[in-house]
């Protein structure tokens, strides 16, 4: 009776899973043992298989046979079955052929092992199991382990559930074996619930699975928790499932969370967290803003119609689509948006498709301002706070308005208020005045009385001279912050730093050199006062010679006579105009098109001659866009060539593809001699551009640390940026790199001119040219403060970075990297 019932709430529970067709992928094998731990592992699986009953000796020589000319995972799957109950040796013949025919991977064997200790598994049953584990994805395997070790579960049911696993998405599937993973989960209840769960949208199923594995859950927690994780917005569902990561809760704590902050409408949640104690507030705002992926891709893209990977949809694409496609567009943006668009968007239907289209990018537009009207103070405090990660009109024109509102409502207009209550820890106020200060709102907020700007400027110092990593993010927009002070509080901010200064280490250094820069620099800045300040500091710990940051390694460059770069172009209608404007720049100045050979994967000299005949029609007739989109659709990269002064110049241009042929294509460039890595489009491709596929090279040893290190490389970013990312680029490149980026908006025309002057520079003059050598050269892209948002290589950012890896390989310290923050 207990089996039947379980078979039918199984059976209840996922009738409407659609049964797709889904090949197991391959799967990593295990290394063959040695030879003595071969000769051991055999010897076992032939005494299990001796104990299968009634044997003859002629039956237990064929299994002597059969067994010998088994793998590693075969044999312990033999092991298994051998000893299960109902064993014969009629019914072990067709396992052992099964197992001599078709491989099982070390996943398939776990999910079988495990398997065939459950209640009533039987030989018979294993030469079901067999076959059907194998036709299981990756995902569906891991499920399947976790389901089978729900208590109650028996070895019938559990291949009843198999054929089911392929149809649950990747996402859905995680939250469901964190549910039946949960300690004391009991078959019954865990199946009863697959529906709410799989019922749940991606960020729903990955908050769910956060809290469902945390250590000491248990199945009533978890499954009270059902109706409120279904309840979530998007916004709340991202930002608990950093809480839940970062701060690790246990379940009582979580649960407290759940249902008192992140399941609330937002109006309550704002009144909660100014509620909470000044350590529970510190915990909140330090995980929404490590959360701020998410929502600033969200305020920043919403006002390009995406699909689901965040790829815009171009005009051409959104005409192309029929009316009921559009309007699953339209209901994908927020419910409030949709309310207020919603007649306009039933009325366009009738007018035409083009109507359609423009009230759609209407409403995306709109919903822009509408997902900052739904957070929280803290959290738009969080955001405003990663500053040049969101574009200008984000920060400006949405978000510093709206916290603005909000201030001088709840916060008697007052920011040093405001800043008390929401950040006590001083988390974040260095980050945020900064950031105010680099996008000219920082009169909006800041106090005009003198004795209030120095408290504030008090939580300022104390938010930015924590460590070497918090003072790199604030010196970067340190000029900012001065220009828009009054000379009092300037000399005040200065006196709190001179004050930080412990003379010992690092950091010592790095706040030296910041003040020594300035005084070369922006001595117009400083009064008097700051001026006999920083000159006592520097009498005190030395000055620091910085032209030995300026070096630059054009002669290993030059030696081979050629200098190459490769651009990495998204395929999106952002990622086709970067690279017609970057085309059309390059062939006004004399480049001609080639192939990129050492880019180009073609499969024999036929595709190769294709390749070069689309390459040839694009260089006569100008038609980059078409280039740009047999690119897009072939594994082939082109490149513009010019001699200059002996030199050969080449700038190889590729359109990403996908993950894999973007990790041959960084490898390539990594273990090449090519000097320029440019990523162009937005910065949220970042990640899938560079820094994802370098990682996974690194970790299936593709290339190596000494791959990354061999030479010195120039990174130009022509994507939005930050100091964060400048870091952690720094970073992941050893330190063996110069960058030009930002921490504003990218441009266009900054970042085609800039790369194509770039190497005629180098190779038109001496190669002992410094950094600042080379800025001078190029000061005429930057003119009329185009592009005041660009950090080149050579500036205060770059040498500060130079001297902490200096610092940090002398003390072989090995510099933090946050795989996660890598966007």
């Amino acid at each position: 009776m207990v089996a039947q019932r379980a078979r039918r709430l199984l059976l209840a529970a996922l009738t409407a899973f659609a049964l797709l067709p889904h090949p197991a992928p391959a799967a990593a094998q295990t290394s063959p043992p040695p030879p003595a731990a071969a000769d051991a592992v055999l010897r076992n699986t032939l005494a299990a298989f001796a104990r299968i009953p009634n044997l003859t000796p002629q039956e237990l020589e064929y299994g002597r046979s059969a067994l010998k000319n088994l793998d590693y995972n075969a044999q312990r799957a033999a092991r298994r079955f051998s000893l299960l109950p109902g064993a014969s040796f009629a019914q072990s013949r067709p396992l052992l052929a099964d197992l001599a025919q078709h491989r099982l991977s070390f996943e398939q064997l776990l999910a079988f092992e495990e398997w065939s200790q459950l209640n009533g598994a039987t030989m018979q049953q294993a030469a079901e199991a067999l076959p059907a584990l194998r036709a299981v994805s990756r995902e569906g395997l891991k499920t399947f382990r976790a389901c089978i070790s729900m208590n109650g579960m028996s070895a019938a049911l559990a291949l009843q559930l198999l054929p089911q696993l392929n149809a649950i998405s990747d996402d859905s599937s995680l939250a469901v074996r964190r549910l039946f993973a949960v300690r004391g989960m009991e078959v019954r209840q865990g199946l009863d619930s697959v529906g709410a769960v799989r019922n749940f949208n991606k960020k729903q199923s990955w908050a769910f699975a956060a809290f469902a594995g945390i250590r000491d859950m248990n199945p009533a927690t978890a499954l009270a928790s059902l109706p409120l994780f279904g309840s979530l917005r998007n916004e709340d569902a991202w930002n608990m499932q950093f809480f839940l990561k970062e701060k690790k809760p246990d379940r009582n704590t979580a649960w407290t969370w759940l249902a008192r902050y992140f399941a609330q409408p937002m109006p309550v949640q704002e009144a909660q967290y100014y509620n909470m104690s000044g350590l529970n507030r510190s915990a909140l705002l330090d995980s929404l803003y490590r959360a701020g992926e998410e929502l600033v891709w969200r305020i920043n893209n919403l006002h390009a119609v995406t699909n689901d990977y965040g790829v815009e949809y171009s005009q051409g694409q959104l005409r192309a689509m029929g009316a009921g496609q559009l309007h699953d567009l339209f209901s994908k943006l927020s419910e409030k948006t949709r309310a207020r668009y919603g007649g306009q968007f039933a009325a366009a239907q009738k007018a035409g498709q083009g109507r359609m289209i423009s009230v759609l990018r209407q409403a995306t537009t709109a919903d822009r301002s509408q997902v900052a009207e739904d957070l929280t103070s803290a959290n738009i405090y969080a955001l405003l706070s990663l500053g040049s990660e969101l574009y200008d009109s984000s920060f400006r024109d949405i978000l510093a308005p709206i916290l603005k509102k909000r201030i001088s409502r709840t916060h008697r207009d007052n920011l040093l208020v405001f800043l008390q209550a929401t950040d006590p820890g001083n988390l974040l106020v260095s980050n945020f005045i900064v950031s105010l200060a680099q996008k000219g709102k920082l009169t909006d907020f800041f106090p005009t009385d003198a004795a209030e700007q120095q408290r504030i400027l008090e939580l300022v110092a104390a938010s930015a001279f924590k460590d070497e990593d918090s003072i790199l993010l604030f010196s970067a927009t340190f000029r900012y912050l001065l220009t828009v002070l009054e000379p009092s509080a300037r000399h005040f901010l200065i006196q709190k730093m001179v004050a930080a200064d412990s003379g010992r280490g690092s950091f010592s250094k790095l706040i030296t050199v910041i003040l020594q820069y300035y005084l070369q620099e922006y001595q117009d800045l400083l009064s008097p006062q700051s001026t006999a300040l920083i000159q006592q500091l520097l009498a005190r710990n030395g000055a620091v010679d910085l032209r030995r940051y300026l070096v630059t390694p054009f002669a290993q460059w030059k030696a081979d006579g050629q200098l190459g770069s490769l651009s990495i172009f998204h395929p999106d209608d952002d990622g086709r105009s970067s690279f017609v404007s970057n085309a059309q720049t390059l062939s006004r100045n004399g480049y001609r098109l080639a192939l990129a050979e050492q880019y180009t994967f073609a499969s024999g000299d036929a595709e190769r001659r294709h390749f070069e005949a689309v390459i040839a029609k694009a260089a006569k007739s100008g038609g980059f866009s078409a280039l740009f989109e047999a690119m897009r659709r072939e594994p082939f990269t082109a490149a513009f060539v010019k001699q200059v002064n002996g030199i050969t110049i080449r700038h190889a241009v590729h359109v990403y593809g996908d993950e894999e042929s973007q990790q041959r294509v960084m490898r390539r460039f990594l273990q090449g001699g090519d000097e320029m890595f440019a990523q162009r489009g937005h910065s949220y491709w970042r990640s899938e551009q560079i820094t994802d596929p370098i990682r996974q090279l690194l970790e299936s040893q593709q290339i190596s640390e000494r791959d990354m290190a061999a030479r010195q490389r120039f990174l130009s970013l022509g994507s939005c940026g930050g100091v964060k990312v400048y870091t952690k680029l720094t970073r992941l490149f050893l330190g063996h790199v110069d960058l030009l980026a930002t921490i504003g908006t990218g441009m266009a025309a900054v970042n085609d001119p800039y790369n194509l002057h770039f190497f005629e520079i180098i190779a038109g003059n001496p190669s002992g040219m410094s950094w600042e050598d080379l800025a001078r050269k190029t000061s005429f892209i930057f003119s009329a403060g185009r592009g005041q948002d660009y950090l080149q290589p050579g500036c205060l950012t770059s040498i500060l970075h130079k001297i902490l890896d200096e610092d940090m390989k002398r003390q072989g310290i090995t510099p933090k990297q946050d795989a996660d923050d890598l966007w």
